[in-house]
């Protein structure tokens, strides 16, 4: 008599069920996206997510001017912005000492000009589309948040607050990728984090070994990916082969604690009566927020996107 084989969990039993990040971690990120559906509605995270395929930059995309503005379009379309009514800013930093700033170079920025929302863009590495529509989202956002005067600069968390909206308007990959990137280098292989792509003071950094910077790290980008699929009803997210090992294991153990702690498509953290929260995340070298991006440098050698090599677990 053969028995009945059960459906196996979307994640490895290995996976902790524990959330991948720490209470006050959580608790921003739960509150700040049940502030978007409030703010937004839920279509934003319900309609399809944003993959890198064709329908973003097409075949031969080499980060031309016309290309990049072609890009600049089709997201206004889906993140809901008049693209007539923004100006697009290209400038190329290529020639920068690196070190005359501290290592990091800007890639992007927003500020309002004459009653219209301006973005900056960095050409530089303009033919890597992917990273490209990461730093365009993050702009994008600000215009959704700052510029629809939903936010002000005032809140401490601003920038991380426009890191996440990415996630809930479908640009999760593409943000939560570009927090950590690999670029071959004469001594193989460095890193070159993202982060919180930054207002003003967007960051690419260059160095032979590991290194980190940003508001958002990869295990918060891989709890509040979980909480996206989450609101959508996905345990299984079919999109989730699309993130690197690191947070994709973070989604999966996010994915894990929520069918354990919440009912379906709500979150753990008591709600927060309507007010957006800030919350005060701290490390020990002080606020995050403070003196611009955290810059964590580490030997080539160790394996930052393997799971259980993210930053340490928050307390």
């Amino acid at each position: 008599m053969s028995e009945r084989r059960e459906t196996p969990p979307p994640w490895s039993p290995a996976i902790s069920t524990e959330c991948p990040v720490g209470v006050a971690h959580q608790a921003w990120i739960e509150a700040s996206i049940a502030w978007f559906v409030r703010e937004f509605g839920r279509e934003p995270a319900l309609r399809p997510i944003v993959l890198p395929r064709l329908d973003l930059y097409p075949s031969g995309y080499t980060g031309t001017p016309k290309q990049i503005d072609d890009v600049v379009a089709r997201m206004c379309g889906l993140m809901g912005i008049d693209r007539s009514e923004l100006i697009v800013e290209l400038f190329d930093r290529e020639g920068e000492d690196a070190t005359a700033s501290e290592g990091t170079r800007a890639v992007g920025h927003y500020y309002v000009e004459d009653g219209r929302a301006v973005i900056g863009l960095d050409v530089t590495e303009a033919s890597d589309a992917p990273y490209l529509i990461a730093v365009i989202a993050h702009e994008l956002c600000h215009v959704r948040l700052l510029g629809e005067e939903r936010i002000t600069t005032g809140r401490k968390d601003h920038e991380r607050l426009t890191d996440l909206l990415t996630v809930y308007f479908g640009f999760g990959v593409f943000s939560t990728n570009a927090a950590l990137r690999f670029g071959e280098t004469s001594r193989g292989f460095s890193v070159q984090p993202l982060g919180d792509l930054d207002e003003r003071t967007l960051n690419a950094a260059r160095n032979d070994g590991y290194s980190r910077l940003g508001y958002l790290t990869e295990r918060e980008f891989g709890y509040a990916m979980a909480c996206y699929a989450w609101l959508r009803g996905e345990t299984e997210p079919p999109w989730a082969g699309h993130l690197d090992p690191g947070p994709r294991a973070f989604l999966r153990q996010g994915l894990a604690y929520l069918t354990r702690s919440a009912p379906p498509g709500e979150f753990p953290t008591r709600p927060s009566r309507g007010v957006p929260v800030t919350v005060r995340v701290i490390s020990k070298t002080g606020p995050a927020w403070l003196g611009g991006l955290h810059l964590t440098v580490r030997p080539a050698s160790w394996p930052p996107d393997a799971p259980g090599h993210g930053p340490p677990h928050p307390v």
